[in-house]
Parts: structure tokens; sequence; C-alpha cells
């Protein structure tokens, strides 16, 4: 009998379910290096890179915390704002090559962006076959609600 409660415990034991570990969160010093090394990862059209700095601070966590990874979903917004206007810049100058790059990020880029927003990633493919149709009202509405604190380099 012994034998068999022992066995009980361990398999009850063994099937608990784990338990979620608390979301980490970083401070101001680890959000802005996060922000620095994510950069990377993004591709920037010319003329349309955020100053850093600037963007940690407006969007950082200041004397509090925020949780980690929070500063992949700013820098996808930037880089959205980035295109965006990258694309509107390159439209104006006449820069067809340009105007072609920013549509092939804007198509194939951007809706991969936030897995954990489908609507998100909704606006994005929606945003990008308007502006393959020379529609640019939904890309300029995203970026007078998102970027207008963005400074740019």
């Amino acid at each position: 009998m012994e034998r068999y409660l022992i066995a009980a415990v361990v398999l009850v034991a063994g099937c608990a379910a784990p338990q979620p570990a608390a979301p980490a969160v970083v401070d101001q010093q680890q959000y802005t290096q996060a922000m620095r090394d994510g950069f990377a990862r993004y591709t920037w059209p010319e003329g349309r890179k955020p100053d850093l700095a600037v963007l940690a601070e407006k969007s950082g966590p200041g004397p509090d915390r925020a949780p980690a990874g929070s500063e992949r979903i700013v820098l996808e917004m930037t880089n959205a704002c980035a295109w965006y206007l990258g694309w509107e810049d390159a439209r104006k100058r006449g820069d067809q090559a340009a105007v072609s790059q920013a549509l092939k990020v804007m198509d194939e880029v951007l809706p991969a962006f936030s897995p954990e927003d489908p609507d998100g990633q909704r606006y994005a493919r929606e945003t990008a076959e308007k502006a393959k149709a020379g529609d640019g009202s939904q890309a300029a509405d995203y970026v007078t609600s998102n970027c207008e604190s963005v400074r740019w380099q």
C-alpha cells in the first residue's frame, strides 16, 4: 500500500501544471540597451533612422519598470513609421527605386510584425495594398497617430 501511495504522490506532483513565470521587467537602462540591441534587426529607409536615445527616453519606463520585450513593439511601430514616411518621401521626389523598396517592405515585412496582434497585421496588409494602388491615406493616418514624437536622424 505504501508503495502505491508514493507512486500516486509522484504522479500527481509530476502532473501539476507549471506555474507561469512572472513577466520579466526592465528598468530604463536595460530598456535603452535592449532598444539599441534590437535596432540592428530592422532595415531602415534612407534618411529615416530614429534617434534611439530620444526614442528610448520617450517610450521607456522612466523611473519605473517596463515588461521585457516592450522595446520590440516600439521598434516595430517606429520602423513602420519610417517605411510609410520613406515611401511618401520617395514618391514626392520621384525616386522609383526607393518607392519600390518601401512597397516591398510594406508588403512583406511590416505585416509580419507583432504576431500577437492580428488586427495590427491586417492593418499593415491593408495599408500596403492601398499604397501599391497609389493611395497613401492609411499610411498617413498611421503616421499621424503613431509617429509624431519620433526624432529622425
